[in-house]
Protein backbone atom coordinates (compact mmCIF):
# COMPACT_ATOMS: atom_id res chain seq x y z
CA UNK A 1 0.00 0.00 0.00
CA UNK A 2 3.08 2.17 0.36
CA UNK A 3 4.91 0.51 -2.27
CA UNK A 4 6.72 -1.70 -0.07
CA UNK A 5 5.60 -5.60 0.71
CA UNK A 6 4.40 -7.51 3.59
CA UNK A 7 4.97 -10.90 3.45
CA UNK A 8 3.40 -12.97 5.56
CA UNK A 9 3.27 -17.05 5.46
CA UNK A 10 -0.04 -19.21 5.45
CA UNK A 11 1.10 -20.36 9.23
CA UNK A 12 1.23 -16.78 10.41
CA UNK A 13 -1.88 -15.88 12.20
CA UNK A 14 -0.78 -13.26 13.43
CA UNK A 15 -2.35 -9.14 13.03
CA UNK A 16 -0.39 -6.78 11.78
CA UNK A 17 -0.32 -3.11 12.15
CA UNK A 18 2.00 -1.86 8.71
CA UNK A 19 1.91 1.14 6.46
CA UNK A 20 -1.26 2.57 7.92
CA UNK A 21 -3.50 -0.82 7.66
CA UNK A 22 -4.27 -3.53 9.95
CA UNK A 23 -3.92 -7.13 9.07
CA UNK A 24 -5.13 -10.02 10.45
CA UNK A 25 -4.60 -13.15 8.04
CA UNK A 26 -6.54 -16.87 9.30
CA UNK A 27 -5.79 -19.57 6.91
CA UNK A 28 -7.41 -23.30 7.04
CA UNK A 29 -8.25 -26.48 4.72
CA UNK A 30 -12.17 -27.77 5.05
CA UNK A 31 -12.36 -31.35 2.56
CA UNK A 32 -10.94 -29.98 -0.92
CA UNK A 33 -10.67 -26.70 -0.19
CA UNK A 34 -7.61 -24.66 1.18
CA UNK A 35 -8.70 -20.98 2.09
CA UNK A 36 -7.04 -17.73 3.21
CA UNK A 37 -9.03 -15.15 4.55
CA UNK A 38 -7.72 -11.86 5.17
CA UNK A 39 -8.94 -8.94 7.13
CA UNK A 40 -7.22 -5.73 6.21
CA UNK A 41 -8.39 -2.56 7.91
CA UNK A 42 -7.33 1.07 6.62
CA UNK A 43 -6.22 3.11 9.52
CA UNK A 44 -5.53 6.40 7.77
CA UNK A 45 -7.44 9.74 6.48
CA UNK A 46 -5.99 8.28 2.79
CA UNK A 47 -7.64 5.87 0.11
CA UNK A 48 -5.33 2.88 -0.29
CA UNK A 49 -4.63 0.88 -3.33
CA UNK A 50 -3.49 -2.80 -1.96
CA UNK A 51 -2.30 -5.96 -4.38
CA UNK A 52 -2.57 -9.14 -2.29
CA UNK A 53 -0.47 -11.24 -4.13
CA UNK A 54 -0.97 -15.60 -3.80
CA UNK A 55 1.52 -17.63 -4.91
CA UNK A 56 0.53 -21.44 -5.97
CA UNK A 57 2.72 -24.71 -7.10
CA UNK A 58 1.98 -28.14 -6.91
CA UNK A 59 5.87 -29.84 -6.49
CA UNK A 60 4.07 -33.31 -6.72
CA UNK A 61 2.71 -32.76 -10.18
CA UNK A 62 5.55 -31.91 -12.85
CA UNK A 63 3.12 -32.51 -16.07
CA UNK A 64 0.41 -29.60 -15.44
CA UNK A 65 -1.54 -27.53 -17.43
CA UNK A 66 -2.51 -24.38 -16.24
CA UNK A 67 -4.60 -21.48 -17.61
CA UNK A 68 -6.53 -18.40 -16.98
CA UNK A 69 -10.70 -19.32 -17.34
CA UNK A 70 -12.59 -15.80 -17.60
CA UNK A 71 -15.56 -17.45 -17.39
CA UNK A 72 -14.93 -19.09 -13.48
CA UNK A 73 -12.70 -16.09 -12.76
CA UNK A 74 -10.01 -18.84 -11.50
CA UNK A 75 -6.92 -20.37 -12.77
CA UNK A 76 -7.14 -23.98 -13.14
CA UNK A 77 -4.14 -26.66 -13.09
CA UNK A 78 -5.02 -30.08 -14.55
CA UNK A 79 -2.66 -33.35 -14.39
CA UNK A 80 -3.03 -36.37 -14.67
CA UNK A 81 -3.36 -36.96 -11.22
CA UNK A 82 -5.49 -34.13 -10.10
CA UNK A 83 -7.12 -30.75 -10.38
CA UNK A 84 -7.04 -27.64 -8.56
CA UNK A 85 -8.99 -24.48 -9.47
CA UNK A 86 -7.40 -21.35 -7.52
CA UNK A 87 -9.67 -17.71 -6.77
CA UNK A 88 -10.54 -15.24 -4.82
CA UNK A 89 -12.25 -12.02 -4.32
CA UNK A 90 -11.61 -8.86 -2.44
CA UNK A 91 -14.64 -6.12 -2.28
CA UNK A 92 -16.93 -8.56 -5.04
CA UNK A 93 -13.92 -8.83 -7.40
CA UNK A 94 -12.22 -11.69 -8.39
CA UNK A 95 -8.75 -11.94 -9.81
CA UNK A 96 -7.08 -9.02 -11.54
CA UNK A 97 -3.62 -10.12 -12.36
CA UNK A 98 -1.88 -13.73 -13.10
CA UNK A 99 0.95 -15.19 -14.19
CA UNK A 100 1.16 -18.38 -14.64
CA UNK A 101 4.69 -20.03 -15.70
CA UNK A 102 5.96 -23.26 -16.32
CA UNK A 103 9.38 -23.34 -13.06
CA UNK A 104 11.97 -22.71 -15.97
CA UNK A 105 10.42 -19.50 -17.20
CA UNK A 106 9.81 -18.49 -13.41
CA UNK A 107 13.85 -18.43 -12.30
CA UNK A 108 14.81 -17.55 -15.36
CA UNK A 109 12.72 -14.09 -16.23
CA UNK A 110 10.58 -13.79 -13.14
CA UNK A 111 7.18 -13.05 -12.74
CA UNK A 112 7.13 -9.26 -12.45
CA UNK A 113 6.87 -6.86 -14.78
CA UNK A 114 7.26 -4.30 -12.43
CA UNK A 115 8.07 -4.72 -8.51
CA UNK A 116 8.13 -1.46 -7.65
CA UNK A 117 4.33 -1.07 -9.03
CA UNK A 118 3.43 -4.49 -8.43
CA UNK A 119 2.74 -5.80 -11.94
CA UNK A 120 3.13 -9.52 -12.85
CA UNK A 121 3.54 -10.02 -16.26
CA UNK A 122 0.61 -11.51 -18.17
CA UNK A 123 1.45 -15.18 -19.29
CA UNK A 124 -2.02 -16.83 -19.13
CA UNK A 125 -1.08 -20.66 -19.34
CA UNK A 126 1.87 -22.77 -18.98
CA UNK A 127 2.57 -26.46 -19.17
CA UNK A 128 4.81 -28.74 -17.07
CA UNK A 129 5.80 -28.13 -13.42
CA UNK A 130 3.82 -24.77 -13.56
CA UNK A 131 3.84 -21.84 -10.90
CA UNK A 132 0.55 -19.13 -10.66
CA UNK A 133 0.72 -15.72 -9.19
CA UNK A 134 -2.08 -13.99 -9.06
CA UNK A 135 -3.22 -10.95 -7.17
CA UNK A 136 -6.95 -9.10 -5.34
CA UNK A 137 -6.88 -5.52 -5.88
CA UNK A 138 -9.51 -3.28 -4.57
CA UNK A 139 -9.55 0.36 -3.17
CA UNK A 140 -10.22 0.76 0.73
CA UNK A 141 -11.21 4.32 1.69
CA UNK A 142 -10.48 6.15 4.86
CA UNK A 143 -11.36 3.60 8.03
CA UNK A 144 -12.74 1.26 5.82
CA UNK A 145 -12.66 -2.48 6.91
CA UNK A 146 -12.60 -5.06 3.90
CA UNK A 147 -12.03 -9.08 3.79
CA UNK A 148 -10.12 -10.24 1.04
CA UNK A 149 -10.88 -14.32 1.07
CA UNK A 150 -8.49 -16.59 -1.59
CA UNK A 151 -8.65 -19.90 -2.02
CA UNK A 152 -7.24 -23.08 -3.77
CA UNK A 153 -9.50 -26.07 -4.48
CA UNK A 154 -8.27 -29.64 -4.94
CA UNK A 155 -11.09 -31.77 -6.84
CA UNK A 156 -10.96 -35.32 -8.82
CA UNK A 157 -12.71 -33.60 -12.35
CA UNK A 158 -12.59 -30.23 -13.46
CA UNK A 159 -16.64 -30.20 -13.94
CA UNK A 160 -16.33 -30.72 -9.36
CA UNK A 161 -13.70 -27.77 -9.02
CA UNK A 162 -15.77 -25.35 -11.35
CA UNK A 163 -19.08 -26.50 -9.17
CA UNK A 164 -17.08 -25.60 -5.89
CA UNK A 165 -15.52 -22.49 -7.14
CA UNK A 166 -18.72 -21.01 -8.26
CA UNK A 167 -20.24 -21.70 -4.82
CA UNK A 168 -18.06 -20.53 -2.99
CA UNK A 169 -17.36 -17.06 -5.27
CA UNK A 170 -21.40 -16.41 -4.18
CA UNK A 171 -20.71 -16.95 -1.02
CA UNK A 172 -18.07 -15.17 -0.33
CA UNK A 173 -19.94 -12.32 -2.44
CA UNK A 174 -23.18 -12.86 -0.13
CA UNK A 175 -21.19 -12.55 3.16
CA UNK A 176 -19.07 -9.24 2.46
Amino acid sequence: MDESFDWYSEEDMMSHPEGGIRTLLQSFTKQKIMYSKFTIKNTTLEVKSPKVFFQYENAFERQAVAFYSPHEQAITHVAPNSVALLGGVMKGKGIAQYCIQGKGGLYENGCFKSLREGLLFYSPLAKGQVTSIFTLESEILPLECVEVVAWAIHADTKEEAQFLNRELFQAVQKEF
